[in-house]
């Protein structure tokens, strides 16, 4: 019998069990459910409890929000996200070799697709072990069965509300800066892909801002996407549900969730328009205030209202 026909025969071999492989890993994304994901950010928690432990320290996290609505995995993979930017500032003070942050691919989030970064977290909090003294870490939590994407979102709120708690300054201006840069950035993809205008002029550089008159305007462009996303053209799975507006002792925080939510209704939008380019993630910006995060906002929602028309 000829060689190549041998050869032949391997190749096909080779790319049928190539194709096998690449379904089985499809299959499997596809089939993690919000309980598996639950399952190992409790594993997180338990071993931010052991760093805590051994930095003599005790979380506190009885300002955790925990009045949301309900949350798909879209924003719970822009929450790893954040949690996972957190983790690299505490191991760059505790002399760690920070870890590079892959921005997503554009598609609808999956909680397979959660899995995978919060696995990552829980991997790179186990790093820690030995700049805090400690033993290996070992996998304890238990499956609870029921639990849903909110109960992910809520238990990486307090897996980053325990990282900062480890020494590091809680959200600051430069970080939200950041996440309207990359929600401006956003926008201009959607619009490009469904030919709508997104060049804007910026309004004009304003004085003495706040937190809260930031948090104002990263609400209205929330609550502008949601209209958006009203249109045909922008419709994606499960509608934008708006948080209930805070109106006191707003926080930096604060604004970045809001933030934060907006990224992940604009990655549905991507979709839903056929955008391909990822996720931009800036380098650290400085010396930004939370006067610049409102002119940057203000930016934010011209870009929306322009998308209107």
């Amino acid at each position: 019998m000829p060689i190549r026909y041998h050869v032949y025969r391997l190749a096909i071999f080779t790319f049928s069990l190539w194709v096998s492989g690449l379904a089985t890993h499809t299959s499997h994304a596809e089939t993690v459910t919000p309980t598996q994901v639950y399952q190992v950010t409790e594993d997180v928690l338990a071993q931010l409890e052991r760093l805590h432990d051994a930095n003599l320290s005790i979380p506190n996290l009885m300002n955790v929000d925990t009045n949301l609505p309900e949350r798909q995995p879209r924003h719970v993979l822009q929450q790893a996200l954040n949690v996972r930017s957190k983790i690299q500032l505490l191991k760059r003070v505790n002399g760690l070799e920070p870890s590079e942050i892959t921005p997503p691919k554009v598609k609808e989030v999956t909680p397979g697709d959660v899995l995978i970064e919060v696995q990552t977290i829980l991997n790179e909090l186990t790093e820690f072990d030995k700049a805090f003294n400690l033993p290996p870490f070992k996998k304890q939590a238990k499956a609870v069965e029921g639990k849903t994407p909110t109960d992910v979102y809520l238990n990486l709120l307090r897996a980053q509300t325990m990282i900062v708690q480890l020494g590091i300054p809680d959200t600051i201006p430069n970080e939200v800066f950041n996440n309207v840069l990359s929600v401006s950035e956003e926008i201009k993809l959607v619009a490009a892909a469904s030919n709508k205008k997104a060049d804007v002029e910026p309004p004009s550089a304003s004085i003495g801002k706040q937190s809260a008159d930031a948090y104002s305007l990263a609400y209205y462009a929330l609550k502008g996407l949601k209209g958006l996303t009203q249109k045909p053209e922008y419709k994606i799975p499960n509608e934008i549900v708006l948080p209930k507006r805070k109106t006191r002792n707003i926080t930096p925080s604060d604004v970045q969730q809001l933030l934060l939510f907006c990224l992940a209704e604009l990655s549905s939008m991507k979709v839903a328009v056929g955008a391909t380019t990822p996720l931009m993630m800036p380098k650290p910006a400085a010396g930004q205030t939370p006067t610049t995060v409102f002119d940057k906002l203000g930016l934010v929602n011209r870009q929306i209202q322009a998308m209107v028309w």
